[in-house]
């Protein structure tokens, strides 16, 4: 990833993945080398299944104007003004996998608020 992210500060995200079923050993494999803990399917609860999912669906989401700017500036698609899941908590929303594992390979981000 291009971007600094030592310039970010990820006090208050949190990080959800929804992950099909042929690639959870995969991410689990991943996720445990980056952070040196072992995942399972709702443990935690922002770790979670879907059958109807081709690969992993990893979003970050965040309240910060200033994250949302650094975002932004940087080029990534940053939702806004969302309705739904996490809206009453959170101001933005991340869907790319790239910065999701950037933010845990990185900075040390962990499943669920950070």
């Amino acid at each position: 990833m291009s971007m600094n992210l030592q310039e970010l500060n990820t006090n208050g995200f949190y990080l959800e993945a929804e992950v099909a079923p042929a690639i959870r050993a995969t991410f689990e494999d991943r996720y445990r080398k980056a952070t040196g803990s072992q995942v399972t399917l709702g443990n935690p609860p922002s770790y979670q299944g879907q059958t109807n999912k081709w690969g992993a669906e990893l979003r970050v989401y965040f309240s910060k104007d200033s994250a949302r700017d650094f975002f932004t500036s940087n080029g990534l698609h940053v939702e806004a003004n969302r309705s739904g899941y996490k809206s009453d908590e959170y101001s933005y929303r991340i869907n790319n996998n790239e910065v999701w594992w950037s933010l845990v390979e990185e900075l040390g981000l962990r499943l669920g608020s950070n």
